[in-house]
């Protein structure tokens, strides 16, 4: 019994000291990140990481999305870096295994610049490092100069700069920006949002890579845009936390999915949506063929969305303008939109902006019927079955945000959706396309692109590149506009970029999707698909 005993308690002090090994690697492992982390500037909303690995680096050998993406120029100098300073043999001690950090950072010049962070295995220091990539044998020059190191490759047309300080490596072609990295009263990235990352890092020890975007300060899109977040883009401005996103591998599609928080004490449009279930996306087969870009938000309780809706309202000190909108449609017209129409309301609404700028959006209805009847003493009789609303914020008091936008809207209702413009003239080409059934989803390259992308959500983003020549070149700055069409960037071999969220509570699951166009015209129409008007 006591052999037993004694066994027993031997083993049991052997799992807790590999458990406690173990867990103070993860605490070293998460510290050595956060230390990392805390140096990348300010103006970083994106944050790439993964592991310097020889066999990662031979599952992506061909594997082509991030080149097309970044363009031939940073190809040519991240296949450099990886070969001469992540794999070169006389570095290799140093850097094998270690986690990768690429930050992106918009420059001045309306350009993105790369700064790549990573912990050292075995200390090194700005004088011992160039004697050892002298010994490459790969004609690179290291030119010494205060704490940076100015690194002059024959085959690559920048300099790379490196600086090595307290065990970490930190590098980019940009000497100004690795100037503000070392300068330690420069401003730096949140310390939320490297919690976010160390955490997201340490939860995912395993994936093939990972990537973090910060919504906040300075925004996913604002830096890259001519102005303020316009149309549907105005969706990632309207978060106020982090994503946390783990690489999917395959071999044509960049892929990732994940988590996004909100920031604690802050609310916004998007929140409303956390206390939904993700809905089934139809309105998509019904969107015309030029549509450029999409948004579509699916509530399974119109009533619980309601009810959060009109405590954002009160949030923002809106309610009270609100209701006497409401009070003046009852007074005015004898309609009670809360007892009338608001039980008409269904599951999901899109905005549409289309190639040719126009906007638009649908909305489902329980009755369309029932609405037509509703609206019509709120509403004027404009040509045939269009008409235009007389109060300019009703569809607003429904839905939120996405429908600001339409101040005094015509509208048109049929097979259970209502239509909804500021423009007659779109509405009636609407009409036609629908008649017709010029959709986007019977185009051969739609369907093949919709294979991938998830089927059910509450938020659901889609921007169709090919749709969208005109209106990159108009809310993009030029240079990053130029990028879409330059035969530098194989971005103009993408169809379209797919960004999702279904609500879980108190965070989204979250789907990114990017995949090649086919060499099948957008133009041309599969007939075979069947009819799929919404009546339901």
């Amino acid at each position: 019994m006591k052999k037993i005993i004694g066994i027993t308690t031997f083993l049991l002090f052997a799992v807790i000291s590999v458990a406690y090994l173990y867990f103070s690697k993860l605490n070293t492992r998460s510290r050595n990140n956060d230390l990392v982390l805390s140096e990348i500037p300010a103006d970083a909303s994106i944050i790439f990481q993964y592991p310097n690995d020889r066999s990662l680096y031979e599952i992506f050998k061909d594997y082509r999305l991030f080149d097309t993406i970044i363009g031939n120029q940073s190809k040519d100098e991240i296949h450099w870096l990886k070969d001469i300073l992540l794999s070169d043999k006389e570095l290799e001690m140093f850097t094998e295994g270690q986690k990768v950090f690429v930050s992106v950072h918009p420059s001045a010049g309306d350009s993105i610049d790369f700064l790549w962070s990573l912990p050292l295995k075995e200390p090194v220091s700005n004088d011992e490092l160039p004697e050892l990539l002298n010994k490459s044998g790969s004609g690179i020059k290291v030119i010494k100069s205060g704490p940076i190191l100015s690194i002059i490759a024959p085959n690559i047309k920048r300099t790379f700069y490196l600086s090595i300080d307290k065990g970490i490596a930190r590098g980019s072609f940009s000497k100004s920006l690795l100037g503000i990295c070392i300068d330690g009263e420069a401003k730096k990235i949140e310390k939320s949002f490297v919690r976010e990352i160390s955490e997201g890092v340490k939860s995912n020890e395993n994936a093939l890579a990972n990537l973090f975007i910060n919504y906040r300060k300075p925004g996913l899109l604002t830096p890259f845009l001519r102005q303020n977040q316009i149309g549907n883009f105005e969706l990632f401005r309207s978060f106020s936390g982090y994503s946390g996103l783990t690489l999917n591998y395959k071999s044509d599609a960049l892929m990732f999915n994940g988590i996004t928080s909100g920031t604690e004490g802050q609310k916004s449009y998007i929140d409303l949506y956390l206390h939904q279930k993700p809905i089934k996306n139809t309105l998509k087969r019904i969107f015309p063929y030029n549509t450029a870009n999409s948004v579509t938000y699916g509530v399974s309780d119109y009533t619980l969305f309601h009810k959060d809706l009109q405590e954002l309202f009160s949030r923002r000190k809106s309610t009270d303008s609100l209701k006497k909108e409401i009070d003046l449609i009852i007074s005015e017209s004898g309609l009670n939109p809360d007892r009338d129409i608001k039980k008409l309301w269904g599951d999901e609404m899109s905005i549409l902006q289309l190639s040719t700028h126009e906007s638009l959006a649908i909305i489902k209805t329980t009755d369309g019927s029932k609405l037509q009847f509703f609206l019509e003493p709120v509403s004027s009789e404009y040509s045939g079955l269009i008409r235009k609303v007389n109060y300019p914020e009703l569809f607003y008091y429904y839905w939120g945000d996405p429908l600001k936008r339409f101040h005094k809207p015509f509208f048109v209702i049929s097979d259970n959706l209502i239509i909804i413009s500021n423009s007659a003239n779109t509405l009636k080409k609407y009409l036609d396309d629908y008649n017709s059934e010029r959709f986007l989803f019977k185009t051969t390259s739609f369907t093949q692109f919709d294979q991938l992308v998830a089927d059910q959500a509450n938020i659901s983003f889609v921007f169709n590149l090919k749709n969208s020549d005109s209106i990159i070149r108009s809310i993009f700055k030029k240079s990053y506009a130029n990028n879409f069409s330059s035969p530098s960037y194989g971005i103009k071999d993408l169809y379209a970029v797919s960004f999702q969220l279904s609500g879980n509570k108190d965070h989204f699951f979250t789907n990114f999707y990017t995949g090649y166009k086919n060499n099948i015209p957008a133009e041309e129409l599969s007939f075979n698909v069947d009819s799929i008007k919404t009546d339901d």
